[in-house]
């Protein structure tokens, strides 16, 4: 099928336009992230059974055609891995499409790979290699090529078949049910929103700062976001994560403090010194109740850990039983998890409690044990002790 190359606004409302009565689309984006904080949005390409568009950002005024498209609760929005289309898409227009539909993770509760790419599954179930040639391309640049642009409307092209396939078998499996809070949850604004409080944790070796070290550490990083935000260009160019952790740790109290430390250039603190010098002062000063605290690192014990062995092994078996693969179902920080925390861990909710979850806790309850047999294990029910 032809697309069509959308640069005016009277072509996105015909667009829009002809293609609302759809039950269902595939969506992607070409953005371009490398200089600035927020993307730049490149591409938008869309596609249904009978139309396909690609969508010039640059080019277009009103986009309150597309935003009522993304809003319509009858159209499905399908994409491929879309926590990053989604965060664009809600930066540019202030909305989250709605609702959408995952084909990489409705392929993961249906055994294929975990986290598998969008050409290795089209490879998979369509029997179509793709190109890779244009993966670098330069999205912002006009007029671009036509093979770019074939390029990038093959990331929808066959999105369209690939949903038809995954959402047979989710209900053939009767498994559409195991997705449906997490793309519920890719619709809601809140999942793009920056959380100014937490951004501490990101920080490449935070875990060695607690107590004061800790709270500077916090508002660094929401000093750094800022001013990120207002330049428009990455944090790291404002200030690295190591500079941070550094002041963290050493506390200066004057620009001679900030000039004796190596890791520090002069241009940085000739800029930013006088602040940092306030946002530590401001940081001694807050009550010590408000300074974030780290999180607890659980050390399991000999027993636990092996523990753990045996239930990731019953874990495997029932990822095997079951067609998913094993990383899709648990991973030993959520086998850990259950064992600690238990409700914390993703194991006691949702379909992996159902699937697996239930028959671990009967495990760590003594009620079922692990049995092999020549070359395999299974799950068997605990035999009653005879005490006669």
């Amino acid at each position: 099928m032809s697309y069509l190359y959308i640069d005016t606004d009277q072509q996105l409302a015909d667009f829009c336009r002809d293609i609302e009565a759809a039950d269902y689309c595939a969506v992607d984006t070409e953005f371009m992230r490398e200089n600035t904080y927020y993307p730049v949005l490149a591409l938008i390409q869309i596609a249904t059974e009978q139309h396909m568009g690609c969508i010039d950002p640059l080019a277009i005024k009103d986009f309150s055609p597309l935003i009522a498209l993304m809003e319509c609760e009858k159209l499905t929005k399908v994409f491929h891995s879309p926590s990053q289309d989604l965060e664009i898409l809600f930066q540019q227009f202030a909305q989250v499409p709605r609702p959408v539909f995952d084909t990489q993770l409705a392929a993961a509760v249906l055994g294929y790979n975990h986290q598998i790419g969008y050409a290795d599954l089209v490879n998979q179930i369509i029997g179509v290699k793709l190109e890779k040639k244009h993966t670098r391309a330069d999205w912002l640049k006009r007029p671009l090529l036509n093979e770019e642009l074939d390029y990038a409307m093959d990331d929808v092209r066959y999105l369209l078949p690939l949903y038809q396939h995954l959402k047979t078998d989710l209900d053939g499996k009767k498994r559409r049910s195991w997705i449906e809070k997490d793309l519920q949850k890719m619709s809601a604004a809140s999942s793009y929103e920056i959380d100014m409080e937490n951004l501490w944790k990101r920080l490449k070796g935070v875990q060695k700062l607690k107590g004061l070290n800790l709270q500077i550490a916090s508002q660094l990083c929401q000093w750094r976001e800022h001013i990120a935000q207002k330049k428009d260009r990455p944090r790291r160019w404002m200030a690295k994560d190591d500079w941070l952790i550094e002041i963290s740790r050493q506390i200066p109290d004057s620009i001679g403090d900030l000039t004796s430390m190596r890791e520090l250039n002069e241009k940085f603190i000739t800029q930013h010194g006088q602040a940092i010098l306030k946002i530590i002062k401001e940081a001694k000063n807050q009550n010590s109740t408000e300074w974030p605290e780290p999180d607890r690192v659980h050390s399991l014990s000999s027993r636990q850990q092996a523990l753990g062995d045996c239930m990731m092994a019953l874990c495997r078996i029932i990822a095997e039983e079951s067609q998913i693969a094993l990383a899709t179902l648990a991973t030993r920080k959520d086998i850990d998890n259950l064992i600690i925390k238990r409700k914390n861990s993703r194991l006691s909710q949702g379909w992996r409690f159902t699937l697996a979850g239930e028959k671990l806790l009967e495990f760590i309850h003594g009620q079922s044990v692990l049995g092999v047999f020549g070359d395999q294990i299974k799950i068997l029910p605990r035999e009653p002790i005879n005490k006669s």
